[in-house]
């Protein structure tokens, strides 16, 4: 008697394997997987479906699941057709589908779970996502599949409260971090100590009330510089940030790995991320297992990740950024205290338990 089968769909992590960098939900797509393949005894099969004209499968994660891979275009106009068809299940044979990236279309939304990483599209619409098309298509989804995952319990109010899921419907299971790549290392520092900021974006990441705050600080000729981490930079941004008082303290980087990733945390005095939403944030948990004090903010599921160890600040507070900027420049925090608070807080999450979390939600759907 063969065993249920689940199938997940990897194609949100597969551009690491093109380009050498992935999406924060690609991250969790493929921590995720490769956590699930560590657990002895699974009670049904696994198979990982992708779909690319570049044949790039999953044959390259590091499991020993069985994978499916269809050689036609991962658009939104080809997923449309094979949504209106059976070509999915008929290559997969799934008796669980798991879409881990929001949204897809699918032919059988009641053998589908969904991962749902948050309800910003609702709660801060940003033109440049199209979150207009997310505000149209996803409660549908939301509300006809046989059920949500989601990272955070307030992702989880989110979820409800702006697209009508009841909450038997939805279950919690917050992310991890990877410890091969965050962890507190040995480091020998050279040049000047710096403030970071990761996941940078001019909208709800809010990362020029950072530049702002440490324009503030410049007039005292700090030691500490500024590195922003900073894919795609908005030419008015990189302007700001070129201003001559500015231009040699500031420094922009757009294409870091995740291993440089890593050493950039750890080097750092201490990481600033003053978002206005997130869904889970994990630039705060990676940067607490690398043993760096968080200054963000109590809003969404931020406190979640944060608890105790993060500094707390609002996000239109640039006064009150500038002054952790300071406290940290004159060494009057306790950073062995707030890098211990910051350890402990971190070793509450793991790929590990959200693994087990996760199938415990697909026995129960099976």
């Amino acid at each position: 008697m063969r065993k249920n089968r689940v199938v997940i769909d990897i194609n949100s992590a597969m551009p690491l394997y093109s380009r050498g960098w992935v999406s924060g939900i690609g991250r969790t797509t493929k921590e995720l997987v490769e956590a699930i393949s560590q657990m002895e005894a699974l009670p049904f099969d696994v198979m990982l479906y992708s779909q690319n004209t570049k044949g790039i499968d999953g044959k390259r994660m590091n499991t020993h699941f069985k994978s499916r891979h269809i050689c036609l275009p991962h658009k939104p106009w080809m997923n449309r057709m094979i949504g209106m068809t059976h070509l999915r299940e008929w290559s997969t044979g799934y008796d669980l589908l798991h879409i881990p990236h929001n949204f897809e279309w699918v032919r059988c939304p009641d053998r589908t779970v969904v991962t749902l990483h948050d309800a910003m599209f609702f709660a801060q619409p940003d033109e440049v996502f199209d979150h207009a098309y997310a505000q149209k298509r996803y409660p549908k989804l939301a509300q006809q599949c046989r059920a949500i995952i989601t990272c955070s319990e307030s992702s989880k109010r989110d979820i409800m409260k702006y697209m009508a899921v009841p909450e038997d419907k939805i279950f919690v299971c917050p992310w991890g971090y990877s410890k091969e790549l965050f962890y507190p290392r040995e480091h020998k520092k050279t040049g000047n100590p710096y403030f970071l900021s990761v996941s940078c974006s001019m909208g709800r990441k809010n990362t020029m009330a950072v530049v702002k705050a440490y324009e503030k600080l410049v007039k005292q000729q700090p030691m500490h510089e500024l590195v922003l981490i900073w894919p795609n930079t908005p030419k008015e941004a990189l302007e700001y940030c070129n201003k001559d008082h500015l231009r040699n303290h500031i420094y922009i980087t757009t294409d870091v790995d995740d291993e440089r990733l890593g050493v950039l945390y750890n080097e750092a005095t201490a990481t600033f991320f003053p978002s206005r939403y997130e869904g889970f944030g994990l630039p705060v948990l990676e940067s607490m297992a690398c043993g760096t004090p968080v200054v963000t903010c109590r809003n969404s599921s931020l406190p979640e990740v944060g608890g105790d160890a993060a500094l707390y600040v609002d996000p239109d507070d640039i006064d009150g950024i500038s002054r952790f900027m300071e406290q940290f420049e004159q060494g009057d925090l306790d950073r062995d205290l707030l890098k211990q608070k910051s350890l402990e807080q971190a070793s509450k999450f793991s790929w590990q338990q959200c693994a087990a979390q996760t199938v415990e939600v697909y026995k129960q759907l099976l």
